[in-house]
């Protein structure tokens, strides 16, 4: 009677981990853009861009402009499991570091009189391995690859999204849900105004 009240406690414990999609274990902590730069000199200078996990949210709605940029941004991870090395420091590494895969998001247009916003889509995503213990990671995702988006000018695009991926020990894992937003822009230079755009050479760029 014991052991079942144990296993009992045990699955309700899991449980209250995860509640309608958030999970308490793999927590998006900000939502960030990337940081431009020109990189090299003279005619061999290039358009350098990175994710910095300590940068702080940028909270407007970010622009987006087709013609400009690709939606690309870093989701901040902080994995909250507890490692694992401390059950046999000799003979067993971290089995709780967190590998994504991809993104999976979904998209609402505001006002809804915008028209109808595309389905759920499926991202595959970039970024180092996040370990655990609250470690930290940058996790980089172009939230609107694959897509054609054509809105009125300055229509918000609310994104809802999560990541999903393995633990090292090869336990299939998501992250907590977060939403973002952005704002549609037609007017050339409107997704250039930002940290994430640089000039190089005589030409403004983005990384964004």
């Amino acid at each position: 009677m014991k052991s079942r009240k144990a296993l009992a406690i045990l699955f309700l414990l899991a449980g209250s981990c995860t509640t309608r999609n958030e999970n308490s274990a793999l927590v998006i902590s900000s939502v960030i853009p990337p940081i431009a730069s020109a990189v090299g000199t003279g005619a061999a200078t290039a358009l350098g861009c990175k994710f910095d996990p300590g940068s702080p949210e940028y909270t407007p709605d970010l622009p987006y402009n087709p013609a400009e940029n690709r939606g690309s941004i870093a989701a901040v991870v902080v994995n909250n499991l507890s490692p694992t090395t401390s059950l046999n420091p000799l003979l067993r590494g971290d089995s709780t570091s967190f590998l994504p895969h991809q993104a999976v998001v979904n998209y609402e247009y505001l006002p809804a009189a915008a028209g109808a916003a595309p389905g759920t889509n499926i991202i595959p995503t970039t970024g180092i391995v996040v370990p655990g213990g609250g470690g930290k990671g940058t996790v980089g995702i172009d939230i609107f690859n694959g897509l054609a988006v054509s809105v009125p000018n300055g229509t918000y695009i609310r994104v809802t999204f999560h990541l999903e991926g393995k633990l090292v020990d090869g336990s299939l894992v998501h992250t907590a849900e977060r939403e973002y937003l952005f704002r549609y822009c037609t007017t050339a230079g409107c997704g250039l105004g930002g940290p994430w755009a640089a000039l190089v050479g005589t030409t403004l760029e983005s990384c964004l």
